[in-house]
């Protein structure tokens, strides 16, 4: 589950149904999740924001749509679960920061920022919206899954090393604690993928 700048898996879902001035122009549904639904508009979306930020050629290709749509059933999962618990959402300040971040790496200007956002069709809110869902999935998965991952120091080892191997460990324990979490979720979930979405 690749993200932009390491992140564990995260992209924003947004529901909605897309309105005209003379007639209702309904947004078909991509994948259900169970009781939710994930809509091809989304799916796009989520195409088009991990290509930006991975400063990718953006492809809206079956496979690409379908892959997007894996990510935004996991991230459905996990939204439903930090219901559960009381997992703060990220300051507006964090945010800012994250953007400010991201934009000063890879554009040396305003503008070459903004013609990016208009050739991969999206706009700066839904930047936003997408990196504050990354930062409190990373939240998440820190509270959730670091802390069981912690290993007890073992006696025959430095402290620098026991801090870089300890590091190392845990983060790919985290990982993989939560590819199994996921992958239980997704068994004791109804998820349908509608094919016509992907062709």
């Amino acid at each position: 589950m690749g993200t932009a700048n390491g992140s564990i898996v995260a992209r924003l879902v947004v529901f909605g149904v897309a309105f005209c001035t003379h007639a209702a122009v309904i947004d078909r549904v991509a994948v259900v999740v169970g009781n939710q639904v994930i809509t091809e508009t989304e799916v796009a979306d989520e195409v088009r924001l991990t290509a930006f930020l991975n400063q990718q050629t953006l492809d809206l290709g079956p496979e690409q749509r379908r892959a997007a749509a894996d990510r935004l059933v996991d991230q459905q999962l996990i939204r439903n679960e930090m219901q559960l618990g009381s997992y703060a959402a990220p300051a507006e300040s964090e945010v800012e920061s994250t953007l400010r971040n991201f934009r000063q790496e890879h554009f040396n200007s305003i503008s070459r920022y903004r013609a990016a956002l208009q050739k991969y069709g999206i706009t700066e809110e839904q930047l936003k919206e997408h990196l504050m869902w990354q930062l409190a999935a990373l939240r998440f998965t820190d509270i959730r899954f670091r802390a069981a991952a912690a290993l007890p120091p073992s006696n025959g080892q430095t402290a620098n090393r026991l801090q870089s191997e300890g590091e190392a460990t845990s983060a790919s324990t985290v990982d993989q604690q939560m590819e199994t979490w996921l992958k239980e979720a997704r068994g004791q979930t109804r998820v349908e993928f509608k094919k016509e979405a992907f062709q």
